[in-house]
């Protein structure tokens, strides 16, 4: 996609016509000698046919239709574009394909970015056209919010086919709809298809926005319906929204049409607008639903940002990799100096990492101080960043040069060198030991308790390595892990022999924190969107957890539900803390409100969201009976039983952090 622009209205031809054909000398014109496409697919909106033995097609004009667009074949790519946009001075609309050498017909691999709000060129796009060319990905899919007019028009200028090296797709989202004479200026067509590799690509546009759409569910519907009928059907469906605005039975509803798509091979849903990163499968159908954050500015629980490589097979998405944008050779040896010893040798652990490249391997060369190589061995990976080698060597009472090398998928090479020694002041923190959680950690703080250090970690491409894990607190050894069913973002409650924690799908979980057996689970949120990410409480042998109509009170040792929220939902879970006290409970949700609760009925007592106080990152911190609290730049002094406001400051810097006064 090359440019932005306009909608217009369809005009009364007699019909659309023109060939599709393999534009073998890229100009974007039908030639004479080139090779026509027979049973190619085609669409105005409304109809939907294939071309015929000439690679031809007549669509019967249709005043409602404004483009002319062709879903790409497996193996094929737009020479210029999909579409053409419908003009009463336009004859012909003969559109071009070229052979796509990077599309496998078994294994597809893709990248996903979503959310990118700007119209500020950054480092980010040149981090995933590089990653995208050293992956071999064959398209980039921008699942929506590109953003309002100059977002718009920057990404149609420097996000597009031609400069990405590779098609880019774009959804439809809420601050795409924007205003103009039919409430939208978009890049094309806002719904079609593409076949790539092995699978059937469907993008819808989001449904509502900032302003009103021309189109309607039912439209779109009408015309899916006529586009799934002719892919191809052992083709797997993925399909493209900006929003998961579909129930767990997969059925897209409007006020006449409807369509089961688990009857046409779905097998993946992307989407974006929630501007955090979650991935899971639903139970009932395999259906993989998957999100991340916006690759420029991370998500809005405050996770840095990313974009997904996505790997489809004709059974479905094989597998989610997210990539931590814009960090380039991140290459730092842990000192194995400090660490504990066995039988004399010791490993060494490393931190590496690159945006623009996988890494294929790692060795550490070591040399003494004289310059002789006295090691050299290669590293084993332990999760996205650490990697680990065997016990080499004693390096008690010495002082050596360590050389990191890492050679990345693409070809090049890096190196790191580290000096390292034993450091003899008696007073000098020591590193006694080292474990690995087998996964990433954020926002976990370790917790220790019956001697042991309990972590856990999540797994923002759903894959199944979402865990919490003891380690024994004086060797660093893994006692036990437990496997949640996603991602712990937040922090691990203990109380009486009991960890509790709660998983971005809304499960809250007690186990048994000698053995990691689990006591009991609570499917709190059934699967509601956002996800979440607060830190629950406890209290005298209650937990506190959930967000919204599942904010609720756990008996800690049963699971028995005693008290849940009626009084208010919306907004998005804050990544802060729940803070009880003796009578109150209070939390909060971002774009809505700062809550305080009867601790022990869940009675609303009072809620605040005037002067910025609906932005909702941090919790409050309670000191007698004032509660402090942060705005969006206001520093608040509440009273506790009331809410009422009495002291504010307001500065000139925003408070968007995590963390309580």
């Amino acid at each position: 996609m090359t440019s932005l622009l306009a909608l217009g209205m369809g005009v009364a031809n007699a019909q659309y016509k023109g060939h599709i054909f393999i534009d073998s000398n890229g100009n974007g014109q039908f030639d004479s000698g080139e090779r026509t496409v027979e049973h190619a697919v085609v669409s105005d909106g409304y109809q939907v046919l294939k071309t015929d033995a000439n690679g031809q097609f007549e669509i019967p004009a249709n005043p409602a239709a404004r483009f002319v667009f062709v879903t790409a074949p497996a193996g094929f790519k737009p020479a210029k574009s999909h579409f053409l946009k419908i003009s009463p001075d336009r004859k012909e609309y003969s559109m071009g394909l070229i052979e796509d050498t990077s599309q496998d017909p078994d294994v597809l691999n893709f990248i996903q970015i979503t959310d990118t709000e700007t119209y500020l060129y950054g480092p980010w796009i040149e981090n995933v056209r590089k990653y995208a060319a050293n992956q071999k990905s064959s398209l980039i899919m921008h699942t929506g919010d590109i953003c309002y007019e100059p977002g718009m028009r920057f990404h149609a200028q420097q996000v597009n086919s031609q400069l990405m090296g590779l098609p880019v797709y774009y959804a439809v989202g809420n601050h795409d709809l924007v205003k103009g004479e039919y409430g939208e200026k978009l890049f094309g067509p806002t719904y079609y298809s593409f076949d790539a590799g092995p699978a059937h690509f469907v993008v819808t546009p989001m449904w509502g926005g900032d302003y009103k759409p021309s189109y309607t569910r039912d439209q779109v519907i009408a015309w899916l319906k006529k586009d799934l009928e002719l892919k191809g059907k052992n083709k797997p469906v993925i399909f493209i929204n900006h929003d998961f605005d579909i129930g767990p039975d997969f059925i897209l509803k409007g006020k006449t049409e409807e369509i089961d798509l688990k009857k046409y091979k779905l097998k993946a849903w992307l989407f974006g607008h929630w501007h955090n990163n979650y991935s899971f499968v639903n139970a009932s159908s395999g259906v993989r639903v998957i999100s991340t954050n916006a690759p420029n500015k991370g998500g809005i629980d405050h996770a840095v940002g990313q974009f997904l490589h996505i790997k489809v097979t004709k059974d479905g998405v094989e597998d989610v990799a997210p990539k931590y944008s814009n960090l380039f050779d991140h290459i730092q040896l842990i000192d194995p100096a400090l660490q504990s010893t066995e039988k004399g040798k010791i490993p060494f652990r490393a931190q590496v990492y690159d945006s623009n490249r996988d890494v294929a391997s790692v060795h550490v060369r070591v040399l003494d101080s004289k310059g002789n190589q006295v090691a050299y061995a290669p590293f084993k990976p332990l999760s996205d960043w650490s990697w680990e080698t065997e016990p080499l060597m004693n390096v008690s009472n010495k002082t050596c040069t360590a050389f990191i090398e890492v050679n990345y998928n693409d070809g090049t090479q890096a190196t790191k060198k580290e000096t390292f020694g034993v450091n003899d002041k008696a007073n000098q923190l020591q590193l006694k030991w080292t474990g690995n959680l087998g996964g990433n950690t954020w926002k976990v703080s370790p917790l220790l308790v019956e001697g042991l250090v309990l972590g856990a970690t999540f797994d923002d491409g759903g894959n199944g390595k979402s865990q919490i894990v003891a380690l024994d607190e004086k060797s660093g050894k893994t006692k036990w892990t437990f496997s949640t069913a996603n991602s712990i973002k937040q922090k691990l409650r203990y109380e009486n022999g009991i960890v509790a924690a709660t998983d971005v799908a809304g499960n809250a979980y007690a186990a048994d924190a000698k053995t990691g057996k689990l006591i009991w689970k609570k499917e709190l949120s059934q699967g509601r969107l956002p996800s979440y990410v607060t830190a629950g409480a406890i209290y005298e042998g209650v937990y506190y957890t959930g967000y919204g109509s599942y904010l609720t009170a756990l008996d800690l040792k049963t699971g028995k539900e005693l008290w849940r929220n009626q009084d208010w939902n919306g907004g998005e879970a804050m990544p802060g803390e729940i803070i009880v006290t003796k009578d109150q409970l209070f939390t909060g949700a971002n774009w809505n409100s700062l809550f305080a609760h009867d601790r022990k009925t869940g009675k609303l007592m009072w809620k605040k969201n005037e002067d910025g106080l609906r932005f909702r990152s941090g919790g409050v911190a309670v000191v007698g009976n004032e509660v402090y609290a942060t705005g969006l730049n206001t520093v608040f002094v509440l009273d506790r039983l009331s809410g009422n406001v009495l002291r504010k400051k307001t500065l000139d810097y925003d408070f968007k952090v995590m963390a309580t006064l």
